[in-house]
């Protein structure tokens, strides 16, 4: 009888642990790295916290004062690449794993409004961490213009109706993709006197963009810089 008593209680001990453990989970030597952020492959707890949040995209000059030009951020329609692009993806996927071009898109988006709205409020630091030195020149230069003339930027971005990777490569270890990105927004630009010299408050302008991002995948760094930009 004794010895089937302390059968009986190694399996319940058995069950407990596999119930904690199932539930707490298990250290696997990788808990440090969870931490690290990277816009460009998202969090699922991230997707999950930003659906609960509003999501409204507050750009400078769009706050209570100017509730008009708020608007709802809809869904982005990704478009799948053609056959070639899928080719030079499927290239970068060999050398890098990691690389996901759905969460590459949902990145791209993320990385759209947020410099959108550091260039409107002139938030230099921002457009530093997320574009190459060459493009943060151009940035740099034209920040530099409308603060001599005394000139206000404000950008409300109504939302993203597409974006499409229409281009990718891989070449000595450098990434680079480039998408397409139809958005609608509202920009209208002040001078010192807080009149309109550029833009209406009321007009909302369809704008598409041609943006490529580059990475070396050979860094530990997860960040795509914007490389270049171009109005089409």
């Amino acid at each position: 009888m004794a010895n089937f008593d302390l059968i009986l209680l190694a399996l319940i001990a058995v069950f407990i642990f596999l119930r904690l453990r199932s539930v707490l989970g298990s250290k696997d030597g990788n808990e440090e790295n969870r931490n690290h952020r990277d816009i460009f492959n998202p969090d699922p707890m991230d997707e999950r916290e930003e659906s609960e949040r509003d999501n409204v995209i507050h750009l400078p000059g769009s706050g209570p004062e100017n509730q008009q030009n708020q608007h709802p951020i809809p869904e982005v329609n990704e478009i799948e690449p053609v056959e070639p692009v899928q080719r030079a993806l499927a290239d970068i996927i060999a050398a890098d794993p990691t690389f996901d071009q759905h969460g590459f898109v949902e990145g791209a988006r993320g990385a759209f409004e947020m410099i959108v709205t550091a260039f409107a409020g002139d938030d230099r630091e921002t457009l530093k961490n997320l574009l190459t030195s060459d493009v943060y020149q151009n940035f740099e230069s034209a920040l530099d213009a409308r603060k001599a003339a005394g000139e206000k930027l404000e950008t409300t971005l109504v939302g993203i109706g597409s974006l499409e990777i229409i281009e990718a490569s891989l070449e000595n270890n450098v990434a680079e993709v480039t998408v397409r990105i139809v958005s609608e927004q509202v920009n209208v630009t002040y001078d010192a006197d807080g009149e309109v010299v550029d833009g209406d408050s009321n007009y909302i302008d369809t704008i598409t963009d041609i943006w490529t991002f580059e990475r070396d995948i050979s860094s530990n760094s997860p960040i795509w810089f914007l490389k270049a930009t171009e109005a089409e």
